[in-house]
């Protein structure tokens, strides 16, 4: 990274992922990173606002609101400039880093509706309880590929149906577990603590909820793909 003061930085040159970089340098080159920031919200400002305002319009929010929650989200960008190239799954990088930004907008729009203000979570990741497909999905780094896509979609939809016969708290759970567990480990602990207090249920009626709702769609998809065959 070019920090020389006898050097100007070209920032509208730079990719948008050295652009982050500079944003993360922030308390040693406070002045680069500032600038830095200043091009990457010019370069993503409009497809942000605009997406801001199509989820805004969804939960009921105007163009006021949908403004706010995309400057909430660039000062996330900028106190967590967090994104990793190397497990995006767009193939442009740009486009990558929009997904990213995606999901955090969504968490903000979910967090706005609690407290009327911009989330500001003691956690460097956002953390909310996932609902349905729909918040799942935006948790997700959706490939690029449209029949990719139309794929994951469609096996979201047919899950949520699946847990249609199921109480609330199964479908929150088994939601929440999917959106927060990685492959191979167990669900953060914020996660859990944050469903036993929403929910009111000690860690054990997590489990037992969630056990159920995972053999549920198991069930459910086991006679789907009989049906089909």
């Amino acid at each position: 990274m070019n920090t020389s003061t006898n050097q100007d930085i070209d920032f509208e040159k730079l990719p948008s992922v050295d652009l982050l970089d500079y944003i993360s340098f922030k308390d040693e080159f406070p002045k680069e990173a500032e600038a830095a920031f200043v091009q990457f919200c010019y370069r993503f400002e409009k497809d942000l606002k605009r997406k801001s305002e199509i989820y805004c319009n969804k939960y009921g929010y105007n163009e006021v609101v949908a403004l706010e929650i995309a400057h909430c989200t660039f000062a996330r960008v900028w106190k967590y400039p967090t994104f990793d190239k190397d497990k995006s799954k767009a193939r442009d990088l740009d486009k990558g880093i929009l997904i990213w930004m995606y999901r955090i907008l969504y968490t903000q729009i979910i967090k706005y509706g609690e407290k009327n203000t911009c989330a500001e979570p003691t956690e460097e990741e956002d953390l909310s309880l996932v609902r349905n497909a729909d918040e799942l999905l935006a948790k997700f780094d959706i490939p690029d590929d449209a029949e990719a896509k139309r794929v994951v979609v469609a096996k979201l939809k047919t899950i949520e149906r699946a847990l249609t016969r199921l109480s609330e708290k199964h479908r929150i759970i088994y939601f929440t577990y999917r959106a927060y567990r990685k492959e191979g480990k167990k669900v953060p602990r914020t996660i859990t603590k944050l469903l036993r207090d929403k929910l009111s249920l000690t860690q054990k009626s997590v489990n037992t909820y969630y056990g159920d709702a995972d053999r549920h769609v198991t069930n459910y998809l086991d006679i789907m793909n009989n049906g089909q065959a």
